[in-house]
């Protein structure tokens, strides 16, 4: 049974009254595919969040921009990003592909280190949400959809800074300085985000450091971008509702180089070299100093090299190339065990005793043709992988184009996703890996409609996702311990819609306001999921932007949450579904051209929920900051 979607970006708006709200869909460019394309042409569902959006925004972070997108779930242990959980379409962290300028970034550990990005926010040209299964152009880790996080080409030269506190304890300090000069252009910013916690053992401390440089000459232009990211935070019941001591520190390093090359008007490649290594301290109850050797200690590297090659004819576009990606981890309680363990950095009594890596393999192509009312877009790609074998992703996208402005299109594609090292191989006291997992599989279909306008923008849109083998963390009456399982077949369905109206005068300047429902044919029958039946059956969101004066602004969101599924402190306790979430948050900023004064208020009504069971989130929190440009 195959169902289809639509598209239509829920797009950029400004908070300032004279900026306009749309890009022009025409020009901008996604990556849906491996050939980018028009968002209007684009048969696939994508939401664009631009800078102006999230200035716009009450939010501060890179997760809390993505919580307001069309069907994405943001669920959190820990407040502003420290640890956020992005899944796309029902989907779960693990299935969500990261990337920073199309560089994969995600971690083969697992995918609770997957926003851990270096990026501040003040360096984001845009964010891309692609819905949906995308294997046949990004490889297995595209199950459920992708991030794009897209930085600004060429800003003005100068320094900006930005400072903000507020409540528990919390302040944020960063610059940023760019610099062009003739064919190059540089930024180099930092951050560091700290909080005392809004309960007990819930503080934080984060830290990046990224910087990105450009060089452009007459065949094409050289990329060099790299970043550095560390944070240490309380894990107060993370992974199990009695444990209170619960901590972890992570940090993350990457290293990127591209080239883009015209060989003519006809022929273009790109080139892709990148490396990322990340730690992982997790202490599940406070032994860090008294048994240290019970502390998880993991690091994980990860070697990507990628070749795109596109061919313009009178016959379309034809692309095809290469991807080799090693993934690796050492640890003590991840992977086979080694001969010769290898001293932990720091810690003399602990040792990596266990290792795995695999390599993956990917070649693709795929053909793009538009005429004046058609658009299609077919390609395949063949993946190996040393542990897991050879798949194929085959899909197929076409569009129909009846008037200006309007577009009727429909999707099938194949993805697949493979175990991270923690489903395969953790064994503790809270979860058992399964070493025999299979890679889970899907056919994502969708149909839709997408109109833009002067003032509108709207859509809707109809997706179905069959899933065999899907991964999951189960617990079953019998067993004491939750275990990594391959779930018998979920099929899921849904249907989103999304409006974004412009005002021409007036105080209001734009609303917007965008709806998911979710349905899955399998339930909680005898087992409680963790993870893929917890997924919103109900999403909605809404904001309005307002100017009282030329340069007098205010924000409003609003955030409707239902989810399925529930959570259970102990074998001895019934267990507990998931209250409806209602969050309001507000942003009311004075800003002119090399300034801006604002203020927020995230969950404004003082709600309590929960979006992992028994990790309550914080209540109001409000703070306060100022930018400057220089």
């Amino acid at each position: 049974m195959l169902k289809k979607i639509l598209t239509l970006a829920f797009l950029t708006q400004s908070l300032f009254a004279q900026d306009s709200l749309f890009i022009d869909l025409s020009e901008v460019k996604v990556t849906g595919n491996i050939n980018s394309t028009s968002v209007l042409k684009t048969a696939r569902n994508i939401t664009l969040i631009d800078s102006k959006t999230i200035a716009s925004l009450p939010v501060n972070t890179i997760a809390g921009a993505l919580s307001q997108a069309l069907n994405v779930d943001v669920r959190s242990r820990s407040p502003l990003g420290v640890q956020a959980d992005v899944s796309i379409r029902g989907g779960h962290f693990d299935q969500t592909l990261v990337m920073i300028d199309g560089i994969k970034i995600n971690d083969p550990q697992t995918g609770h280190h997957s926003m851990n990005i270096p990026v501040p926010m003040e360096m984001i040209e845009r964010i891309e949400v692609l819905q949906g299964g995308a294997s046949r152009v990004y490889g297995p880790a595209a199950f459920s959809g992708i991030i794009n996080i897209i930085t600004k080409r060429k800003p003005e030269s100068g320094l900006q800074s930005n400072a903000s506190v507020g409540q528990f304890g919390l302040t944020n300090f960063g610059q940023n300085i760019t610099l062009n000069e003739g064919a190059y252009s540089g930024s180099v910013g930092w951050s560091n985000m700290k909080s005392d916690g809004y309960a007990y053992n819930t503080a934080f401390d984060r830290r990046n450091l990224y910087s990105i440089n450009r060089w452009g000459d007459k065949l094409g232009e050289w990329t060099l971008q790299g970043g550095l990211t560390s944070q240490e935070f309380g894990a107060s019941n993370f992974y199990h509702p009695l444990f209170f001591e619960q901590y972890e520190e992570t940090d993350a390093n990457f290293l990127a180089l591209t080239r883009i090359h015209n060989f003519s008007n006809k022929l273009v490649a790109t080139a892709n070299l990148s490396y990322r290594r990340h730690h992982d301290l997790y202490d599940f109850n406070k032994y860090r100093d008294t048994l240290i050797q019970n502390v998880n200690f993991h690091q994980s590297d990860v070697y990507d090299v990628d070749l795109k090659l596109r061919y313009r004819s009178d016959f379309g576009i034809t692309s095809g190339g290469f991807e080799f990606r090693q993934e690796g981890i050492k640890s003590n309680r991840l992977g086979e065990a080694v001969e010769t363990p290898e001293a932990v950095k720091g810690y003399s009594r602990v040792f990596y005793n266990k290792a795995l890596t695999r390599n993956n393999y990917s070649l693709f192509a795929e053909h793009q043709k538009q005429w004046d009312r058609w658009g299609v877009s077919l390609g395949s790609l063949v993946n190996f992988n040393s542990q897991f074998g050879t798949e194929l992703y085959p899909g197929i996208d076409l569009s129909f184009f009846p008037a200006s402005g309007h577009t009727v299109y429909g999707t099938v594609n194949r993805s697949l996703r493979f175990p991270t090292f923690t489903e395969l191989y953790l064994n503790t006291s809270t979860v058992r890996g399964n070493v025999d997992l299979l890679p889970e599989k899907a056919i994502n279909s969708e149909i839709g409609y997408k109109y833009a306008s002067s003032q509108w923008l709207l859509n809707t849109s109809l997706f179905y996702k069959k899933t065999s083998d899907a991964i999951d963390k189960v617990k079953r009456p019998e067993k004491s311990v939750p275990e990594m399982e391959n779930i018998d077949d979920i099929n899921m369905a849904g249907f989103e819609a999304s409006a974004t109206y412009q005002f021409t005068e007036g105080v209001l300047k734009n609303m917007r306001f965008n709806y998911a429902y979710l349905i899955a044919d399998r339930k909680e029958d005898g087992f409680q999921s963790f993870y893929t039946l917890n997924f919103l059956r109900h999403n909605a969101g809404a904001s309005v932007n307002l100017a009282f004066a030329k340069y007098l602004n205010c924000s409003f969101t609003y955030n409707y949450q239902q989810r399925e599924g529930a959570y259970q402190a102990s074998a001895d306790v019934a267990p507990e579904s998931y209250r409806p979430v209602h969050l309001v948050s507000s942003r009311v900023a004075y800003g002119r051209k090399r300034f801006e004064v604002f203020a927020d208020a995230q969950n404004l009504f003082d709600y309590q929920y929960f979006d992992f069971g028994f990790v309550e989130q914080p209540g109001r929190w409000l703070s306060t900051g100022l930018k400057l440009t220089l």
